[in-house]
């Protein structure tokens, strides 16, 4: 029996996108140009060349073939978010087809209603923006990396940034007898953040004996909006820690590294829905337990099987992180870097006293019984001026995590636990009148449950849960309010 032809359809080579193009209202082709240097990558963007730059000896230590795959790979990733921002309609490589270019479109979907949040753009919108993208490739062939391992692992790779998080991190991580090396990525859109950060890692080297090893990656400024000449957006950072565990790959092979630690705590998996009750909004899906597991497997992938990537704290919410940090290791504390320093109040300093997350570490101090210049805040950050600043007391913040129930829920048990404890501001009296007391004190060990407590962990690899759960017990059963 013969197929039955349908009329009118004609199988044309070379079929061209283009009148879609046309029709829909979408720019021209997007071109990236990418080769392998002698001490890592560069992308080529408009003229313009961004490279990535290793240290020779940690580049030439990660095997050819996962070289090659690496400039592939990290040459989608920097570069997917240009094309919605150019309004482009499609993304052009000189490159092979990348192995984690399903990775990289899930992880940036995802994150869309956070970017849309913040950018108070249409989630919709973007979506379908994002959707019509067409990414090219001129190699169809994928490049796999190198099976061979990372040789005689056994030591950690942590993510530095001076940040809560992270410090913590590398203090378990030595503690547990890791020997952690660290590794901080230079993000050249944060104003006074690498300035700050260099100080702070002089001290850092002569204290602990760690050099901090600065990863240049100039492909960061293709997220800095004012570089690009465009109206800032949160677009680009979707794949942020995701880009750092590949960035940290040739380290792993230098170092014989067997554990890649990002300070991904509890509440990185907190949700919430957008104001018109449409899309759940993951304020930092790539830093979640769930898409930390996909991370684990990009650096096994990249490592002959060998680089664990998870996160040693967890188990933990932000409370005890911060008061953990303070008190089992200030010495370590005092090189805490948490704020941004995006404006002039933190040109010479590294805390501004003028921003959410200045005002967040000050609250999550005092409320666990710390003294907040343990790690350098020199203001008291509950004066009234710092009320904006806080999501308890009304209004959304521009950080998406802020508006998170969760969010909202350690505000209040946190500006209780202060109270109990005798902190002193504007806004702990505001407090004690309100009706957010009564409230806190209500529901006292449900909030005490939540926030002083030690989560089952998903990211901690088995083999450290016991030693690592052990510091933290250690910790909580010391805490009262």
């Amino acid at each position: 029996m013969q197929p039955i032809s349908k009329p009118g359809v004609t199988l044309r080579k070379g079929f061209s996108m283009r009148p879609v193009r046309r029709m829909m209202g979408m720019t021209a082709t997007l071109n990236f140009r990418t080769k392998m240097t002698d001490s890592g990558i560069s992308v080529n963007f408009r003229g313009t060349d961004y490279p990535i730059t290793y240290p020779e000896e940690a580049w030439k230590a990660m095997p050819a073939d996962t070289r090659r795959a690496f400039k592939d790979n990290l040459a989608m990733a920097a570069t997917m978010h240009l094309p919605l921002v150019f309004e482009s309609s499609a993304a052009s490589y000189d490159s092979g087809r990348p192995l984690l270019e399903p990775y990289f479109m899930l992880n940036f979907l995802k994150d869309i209603p956070s970017c849309t949040e913040v950018d108070m753009t249409d989630t919709a919108e973007v979506v379908r923006k994002f959707f019509n993208i067409e990414y090219r490739f001129q190699d169809q062939t994928v490049v796999y990396p190198s099976p061979e391992p990372v040789k005689s692992p056994w030591r950690a790779l942590v993510g530095l940034s001076f940040g809560k998080d992270s410090l913590l991190t590398f203090a378990v991580a030595r503690e547990i007898g890791l020997d952690p090396e660290a590794v901080y990525a230079v993000e050249q859109s944060m104003t006074y953040e690498e300035k700050h950060k260099t100080q702070l890692a002089i001290g850092f080297k002569k204290e602990f004996g760690k050099e901090l090893h600065i990863l240049k990656h100039d492909t960061g400024r293709l997220r800095d909006y004012a570089h690009l000449g465009l109206p800032k957006s949160e677009l680009g950072w979707a794949l942020q820690t995701t880009e750092y565990a590949l960035d940290l790959v040739p380290f792993a092979y230098q170092y014989n590294a067997k554990y890649m630690f990002f300070g991904n705590e509890q509440s990185c998996a907190a949700i919430y829905v957008d104001p018109a009750g449409k899309w759940i909004v993951n304020p930092c899906y790539d830093q979640s337990h769930l898409w930390t597991i996909h991370i684990d497997q990009i650096t096994q992938a990249f490592s002959g099987r060998i680089v664990r990537t998870g996160s040693l704290i967890e188990p933990l919410m932000d409370m005890m992180i911060q008061r953990t940090l303070a008190h089992r290791y200030p010495e370590m504390a005092k090189y805490q870097m948490s704020c941004f320093t995006e404006n002039e109040q933190g040109k010479d300093y590294w805390w501004c006293h003028n921003c959410a997350v200045c005002a967040k570490m000050y609250l999550l101090c005092v409320a666990s019984g710390i003294n907040p210049e343990i790690i350098g805040l020199k203001q008291n950050m509950l004066r009234a001026e710092s009320k904006p600043f806080f999501t308890l007391f009304g209004g959304r913040s521009n950080l998406p995590y802020a508006n998170t129930d969760v969010s909202i829920d350690e505000q209040l048990f946190a500006f209780y636990a202060a109270a109990k404890k005798g902190a002193q501001g504007a806004l702990i009296d505001e407090f004690k009148e309100s009706e957010f007391y009564q409230e806190a004190k209500d529901r006292e060990d449900e909030l005490f449950k939540t926030f002083c407590s030690l989560y089952n962990p998903i990211s901690l690899p088995k083999e450290l849960r016991d030693k690592v759960l052990s510091i933290y017990k250690e910790e909580l059963s010391t805490f009262e309010l």
